[in-house]
């Protein structure tokens, strides 16, 4: 089984120039994916974020797509 690498919302959020509130805004819409850690802190998937630095769609929601 192949791990996904996860990174924290600072970490997405510098990498895609958005606000906090832009990034949990495309999480909640399921335009970008998140996990919830045991210790209850949420981490997103590398991948999403690197599909919509290149301009990719991302996200299981038809229809959906990321403006970055």
């Amino acid at each position: 089984m192949a791990y996904e690498e996860l990174i924290t919302p600072k970490e997405a959020r510098a990498l895609l120039k958005v606000s906090n509130k832009t990034l949990w805004s495309w999480y909640k819409k399921g335009l970008i994916r998140a996990v919830r850690l045991p210790s209850g802190k949420l981490r997103y998937y590398k991948s999403d974020i690197e599909r919509i630095l290149k301009g990719e769609e991302v996200g299981g929601r038809q229809g959906g797509s990321v403006q970055a």
